[in-house]
């Protein structure tokens, strides 16, 4: 564009024109915004109904319950589309194919039967409420005219942001070359900061925006073309704002639902900045909960649409930067609420799912790098979250297992190739495992051969064929992440983060110390040995390499829940933060050796005040979340990504990361799954009296002699994520004849998950023997 005509652009962004222009064309009262947002529909009270079910239970519980449903049939499949676009928009899907009914109440209408009566000169639309309306009242004259107002308004700021408000770029795709001349900058320009800050702070545009999306027809209309594709064809990611004109006269009707849902979702990414999980979730700030919600799905389906339906290298098409930008706000906003969402659980996780995709494609996989390839997807680049947790797990788990096969030989103890042995005394785990494995690195992903010693320095008699590698690699983590050995620290509810003191403990070896516990973590994930540690949630979002520093706020409560609260206290204390008599200034703890640490420079004679106080939050924050543990954070994470590939970890959010490190939250063993993917060998059927006196011993035991019955069979004290039905090979029950009951305890084969149980005369003596057991600690001296 010529210089004059930027220059008269950016005058359009003036905060005080700006101001003024957006407080009378989003006015909430002729708009009448509070009364569409204030109305829930049948699906807002479902959902309401799903997520009060699970809201007790903690993100990562729900993950590990997500990642054993069987979603092979879902509700989508049973409806037909027309009712898909329907719950699109969140309307009311009982009425999508029935006359014209009743228009509004935040429900999709039927514009069909709307467009029959237009065509007749019965009836006329409220562009507000789409309520049938005296086409001679003055009042609908006014109204009418006053939203061809907002129209064309949100026409114009839509095409501004879209050009300079840094969201043209290419998200899903390299498109360089098939986009059209530069008309947009990749970065904000830095009039469109101010301009978003009186748009979200000093108008009530996103509501009122919003609630034209809800209920205006000419709005859903053009929003049903964007993300369905069968109604219209053109990319998302050619649209554009151009206006049309009918006998010299402007229509800003053509494309109104692109140009208000780019311009509001600029606007609500924007508000989500300073928006904390307690005024997103109680203050119904910037959007009621049910109409949050409401905006998942239909970011959901134009995400689906960009990513999966839409061509990505077919000619001629041409990216526009209208088109990019909605699909660039729209992914920002979904990562954003499902960031939140891995906190504090903002709709059911059913919510987030296209159903049955990547499925076929998974199943297509041979070798590792068609697994791998996946992993390139749009989708999975982009928006990972569409895609079930469960399949997301299997797509991962088979990634892992093509690459160590392709390494380390098949599991089948004939084609191993040669691996790394190391000798270890029992009493001298982590020291043995430190002197041999850390300097390793990558060749970690190798097979580790181990071999035991005992107390007396001989030799056990076992033969690693994988399952004395994983009780070693077992024992080791336990040992590494105790909190005692002052690498780690514990939260309020038990999770581990690095001990911020820990140089001073561990001296110059503490970052070594940090990337050895990386390597152990990413060669138990590697080989498919879910361990006990439960980490963190911001520690987890370092560990996928892509930290959101916008989030540091809300994720400091997750690691000190008393701090987040003073701190919101502050946040809205209402008097002079003079008074609390606070500084730029934090206090520093090590093993007894107070220090101040200024957050600034000059900081301990810099006073909070009511003007920067949100700079104050955020940089307390940022100290305790980040800047303490940064050193520590990032060699450990250095020592992970040497086994396990940061791509591979970006495809889950945190409470899924820690269901691939341990498992089900609580290690918990599921008795009823583990019976149903057992094999029996050696004579056993599944209609022994000996088999039922072992699943009744079983399920006689609690959890923590259920964790040593599977530690004994296969060195791992939790289950798969993916169940036991994932276990390879499977847990397996071997008939052992004996003569009289004194003749065999109960072993195990642990490199091929094989117990070996005779046949006791008594269920009470078949109790006492396996307890005996698994409950010994012994390695192979029993034998």
């Amino acid at each position: 564009l010529s210089v004059v005509v930027r220059d008269q652009c950016k005058m359009l962004l003036l905060e005080s024109f700006v101001r003024e222009v957006f407080k009378i064309a989003a006015d909430p009262e002729v708009i009448g915004t509070e009364t569409v947002l204030s109305k829930k529909n049948a699906k807002d009270m479902k959902l309401e109904k799903e997520l009060n079910a699970i809201k007790s239970q903690s993100a990562t519980a729900v993950a590990a319950g997500e990642s054993k449903i069987d979603r092979s049939t879902g509700f989508w499949k049973k409806s037909k589309w027309a009712k898909k676009l329907a719950s699109f928009l969140g309307g009311d899907e009982s009425n999508s194919s029935k006359g014209s009914g009743s228009i509004g109440n935040g429900a999709l209408l039927n514009t069909s039967a709307v467009s029959r009566d237009l065509a007749k000169g019965q009836m006329k639309i409220n562009r507000v409420s789409g309520d049938k309306t005296d086409t001679k009242s003055p009042r609908a004259k006014n109204i009418d005219a006053h939203v061809k107002f907002t129209f064309a308004l949100t026409r114009t700021y839509a095409i501004i942001m879209s050009r300079w408000g840094g969201g043209g770029r290419d998200i899903i795709g390299s498109s360089e070359s098939h986009s059209t001349n530069k008309t947009h900058m990749d970065k904000a320009d830095p009039l469109v900061t101010p301009f978003l800050n009186v748009l979200c702070f000093s108008t009530p545009f996103i509501r009122t925006a919003w609630a034209l999306i809800q209920s205006n027809p000419i709005i859903i209309t053009d929003l049903h073309d964007l993300v369905d594709a069968k109604k219209c064809s053109t990319p998302i990611r050619t649209r554009t704002l151009h206006a049309s004109f009918t006998n010299g006269i402007l229509s800003n009707e053509e494309n109104a639902g692109s140009a208000f849902l780019l311009l509001g979702l600029a606007a609500f990414a924007h508000a989500l900045i300073v928006t904390d999980d307690t005024e997103l979730h109680e203050l119904d700030s910037p959007l009621p909960t049910h109409h949050t919600r409401r905006c998942i799905l239909l970011l959901k389906s134009l995400m689906y649409r960009a990513c999966c339906l839409d061509p990505m290298n077919c000619d001629p098409v041409e990216s526009n930067h209208v088109g990019l930008s909605i699909i660039s706000f729209s992914a920002k906003i979904m990562i954003d609420l499902y960031d939140r969402s891995s906190r504090r659980l903002l709709c059911p996780p059913n919510l987030w799912l296209i159903d049955d995709l990547l499925e076929d494609e998974i199943r297509r996989c041979k070798v590792h790098e068609d697994y791998c390839e996946l992993l390139n997807r749009p989708v999975l680049k982009v928006c990972p979250f569409l895609v079930s947790f469960k399949r997301r797990l299997k797509l991962f788990e088979r990634i892992t297992t093509t690459s160590r096969e392709s390494i380390q030989g098949r599991n089948d103890g004939h084609s191993f190739r040669p691996g790394i042995h190391v000798h270890i005394m029992r009493g001298r785990v982590l020291e043995d495992g430190l002197i041999h494995l850390n300097k390793l690195g990558s060749n970690l992903r190798r097979r580790i051969i181990v071999q035991y010693v005992n107390s007396a320095g001989s030799s056990e008699s076992g033969l690693d064929a994988g399952g004395l590698f994983k009780e070693f690699w077992t024992d080791l983590s336990n040992h590494s992440f105790d909190p005692n050995w002052a690498l780690f620290k514990e939260t309020e509810d038990g999770c581990l983060y690095p001990n911020p003191s820990s140089r001073v403990a561990h001296g110059s070896d503490s970052i070594l110390l940090f990337e050895f516990l990386g390597r152990i973590l990413g060669k138990a994930i590697y080989e498919h040995i879910t361990i006990k540690p439960q980490f963190a949630h911001f520690f987890l979002s370092f560990l996928r390499g892509d930290y959101n520093f916008l989030h540091m706020l809300s994720d400091l409560s997750t690691m000190d829940r008393t701090l987040y609260n003073n701190l919101m206290f502050l946040k809205t204390y209402e008097g002079d933060a003079k008074d609390l008599c606070l500084t730029f200034a934090v206090a520093k703890d090590d093993f007894g050796n107070n220090e101040e640490i200024p957050l600034v420079t000059g900081g301990r004679d810099m006073e909070v005040s009511n003007l920067n106080k949100h700079r104050y939050i955020g940089l307390v924050a940022k100290h305790y979340v980040h800047d303490r543990v940064k050193e520590q954070s990032e060699a450990f994470r250095r020592g992970l990504w040497d086994v396990i590939d940061k791509k591979w970890l970006r495809i889950f959010n945190e409470p899924e990361l820690q269901v691939v490190i341990s498992g089900p939250t609580n290690g918990s063993i599921d008795v009823e799954d583990l019976k149903a993917n057992a094999k029996l060998t050696g004579g056993y059927t599944i209609f022994d009296s000996q088999i039922r006196r072992f699943w009744r011993v079983v399920s006689s035991f609690d959890d923590h002699q259920r964790a040593d019955l599977l530690r004994f069979v296969t060195s791992c004290e939790r289950p798969p994520p993916l169940g036991f039905a994932s276990m390879n090979p499977p847990f397996t029950i071997q008939r052992v004849p004996i003569s009289s009951d004194g003749d065999k305890l109960p072993t195990a084969s642990t490199c091929f998950n094989i117990l070996k149980l005779p046949t006791y005369s008594s269920e009470k003596m078949l109790k006492d023997r396996l307890l005996y057991s698994i409950q010994s600690g012994s390695g192979f001296e029993l034998t």
